[in-house]
């Protein structure tokens, strides 16, 4: 019986197909869950609309919820607070347009109010949120 013996050489190479495919499948699940994390955070029910357009712009968005609710930076904010948060962060925008995300559930005196707010707090440009409906 013969027996073949190894070179004596060590492996100088590193396998890295198997981190390859972790890092791949690490980035999919990332890239799926991502959308859940940043719009699930409140529960708002939107108007819905044929018309409806996406803003790829990073604008201030302030949510009104069923309850009516007031809510900026993923906190609850009342009127007077809200106006002058958002006076701060309206001071070096030159673009001082809010995105108002409003539910459908919502009073529109409230709604009406925010918007006197947002104005008083000095943005000139509002941008309500709606769901697009596919026909």
């Amino acid at each position: 019986m013969r027996r073949y013996k190894l070179d004596e050489k060590e492996f100088s190479e590193i396998n890295i197909t198997p981190f390859t495919d972790v890092v791949l499948v690490l980035l999919l699940i990332f890239m799926i869950a991502s959308p859940f994390l940043v719009t699930g955070a409140l529960k708002v029910k939107l108007p819905e609309s044929t018309t409806s357009e996406n803003t790829g712009d990073k604008s201030i968005e302030v949510y009104l919820n069923d309850k009516n609710q007031i809510y900026m930076n993923d906190k609850q904010i009342n009127l007077s607070e809200l106006q002058l948060s958002l006076q701060v962060q309206l001071l070096n925008k030159v673009n001082k347009e809010v995105i108002i995300q409003a539910d459908k559930g919502a009073l529109h005196g409230n709604f009406v109010q925010l918007l006197d707010v947002l104005k008083k707090a000095g943005a000139t440009k509002f941008l309500i949120a709606t769901a697009k409906v596919n026909k």
